[in-house]
């Protein structure tokens, strides 16, 4: 969706586009890759959207999400990722912990589901 029309109320959140991940790896992933500067920057920006965003997700049952949608799906479940470092770790990863590096995330139903829709 970096190249499509973003829905107008959501054109704002188009400069997070690369943020817009298909799978739990991925945005783990970017979640590590990323500074808290980042990090709070992306969800400082989504908190106040995340509402509004889901109202808009709820017009499709998640079987039938168009293609031109998903992207805004991504982003709220990347904010996911992105506030439990703000609100919890204070870090992008869990400290004195076995670091997230080291797990291997399998792709959930609903993303099997998305990704071959």
């Amino acid at each position: 969706m970096t190249d499509a029309v973003w829905p107008a109320e959501f054109k704002d959140l188009q400069r997070f586009a690369p943020w817009a991940l298909p799978t739990e790896n991925g945005r783990m992933r970017k979640r590590l890759a990323s500074s808290m500067t980042e990090l709070t920057d992306y969800y400082s920006a989504l908190l106040p959207r995340m509402e509004a965003l889901a109202a808009h997700l709820s017009q499709w049952p998640l079987d039938t999400l168009p293609a031109a949608q998903k992207p805004l799906l991504y982003l709220g479940l990347m904010f996911m990722e992105a506030a439990v470092c703000v609100e919890l770790f204070k870090g992008p990863d869990v400290q004195e912990s076995l670091g997230a590096e080291h797990l291997d995330v399998l792709s959930e139903t609903m993303e099997r589901r998305l990704l071959a829709v």
